[in-house]
């Protein structure tokens, strides 16, 4: 059965809050950045090896 992505939930407590707050506008950006290179590094890993990834084409068959 494939993984539900709706079926998902994440706790993130008031001080983990507090401390994203008090963060700089440059420090929010770069933690979004490495965010996103990890799900694009996740989603890389997970697809098959005859799937085509952005930018690349799909392997002959």
């Amino acid at each position: 059965m494939p993984f539900n992505r709706g079926d998902r939930t994440y706790y993130v407590s008031d001080e983990r809050l507090k401390a994203f707050k008090a963060l700089s506008t440059e420090e929010k950006l770069r933690w979004a950045e490495e965010l996103a290179t990890f799900i694009l590094l996740t989603r890389e890993s997970g697809k098959p090896a005859n799937q085509a990834q952005p930018g690349k084409p799909a392997p002959e068959k």
